[in-house]
């Protein structure tokens, strides 16, 4: 996939998990859960997900 491809689902990746991420912790998710949930998303868009 090109740059710009890549980009793109990265960025959507971590509007979804930035969101997402928001709701766990509003919502006493256990860390453990987010964690894998978290690295789903990423999966799912296939992008890395080094911070």
């Amino acid at each position: 996939m090109d740059k710009s491809t890549y980009d793109s689902k990265l960025s959507q990746a971590r509007s979804l998990a930035s969101q997402l991420g928001m709701f766990a912790e509003e919502n006493d998710i256990p860390k453990d859960l987010w964690d894998s949930l978290e690295a789903t998303i990423y999966d799912y868009y296939e992008v890395s997900h080094d911070r």
